[in-house]
């Protein structure tokens, strides 16, 4: 697997605050590499390690599983993306959802606590967690809209216009699941378009 360059993290803090060297060399000191092989787990639902993730390189998929047993996708994290169970962490609850690798991926991660506690210390590390919380709740409230109020063709054209590499990435029936239909009715969608 690829080196997690630490330039690809910090250009992503930096859209949302100008960190100093010493601003910098604190934050990172949270965060450790992680490399996990494709088809092999991040995360299980009920786990209590709350992380926040940053994709280097590679492809996550997080999942619900309901009490039948049956896997629901919930997101797709591709690289400079975050992710984390931040309302489970906040309310010191064990995470909902599952996280696998869909490729052999790099990461960088932190505890959720370690991340923070740096609030206290610096003001840029508070408005650092508050854009990424606005980020994560988007990225959420979004998600929910589109299950709501748009059937499935409008759910799989919308993915298509603004993120079509990740259709050609992500397994059929793992974006089936992620769109709420079935393998067949996906087929019956990419003939059509």
């Amino acid at each position: 697997m690829s080196n997690c360059f630490p330039s690809q993290l910090r250009n992503s803090f930096s859209k949302w605050a100008e960190l100093s060297d010493e601003q910098w060399a604190t934050l990172s000191n949270i965060f450790r590499i992680k490399e996990v092989a494709a088809k092999n787990s991040v995360a299980f639902p009920g786990d209590n390690r709350h992380e926040l993730i940053f994709v280097c390189k590679g492809l996550l998929r997080f999942y619900f599983i309901s009490s039948d047993g049956k896997e629901s996708n919930k997101a797709f994290i591709v690289e400079n993306e975050f992710a984390g169970p931040l309302a489970s962490a906040m309310l010191g609850l064990p995470i909902y959802y599952g996280i696998e690798a869909l490729e052999d991926t790099t990461m960088q991660v932190a505890n959720f606590n370690d991340f923070t506690e740096l609030y206290s210390k610096d003001l840029v590390f508070e408005r650092i967690g508050r854009k990424l919380a606005e980020r994560l709740l988007v990225r959420k409230e979004l998600r929910t809209r589109s299950m709501l109020e748009q059937n499935a063709r409008e759910r799989y054209l919308k993915l298509l216009a603004e993120n079509p590499k990740l259709i050609k990435r992500v397994p059929q029936y793992h974006m089936a699941s992620y769109l709420g239909i079935t393998e067949v009715s996906l087929s019956r969608l990419k003939n059509k378009s």
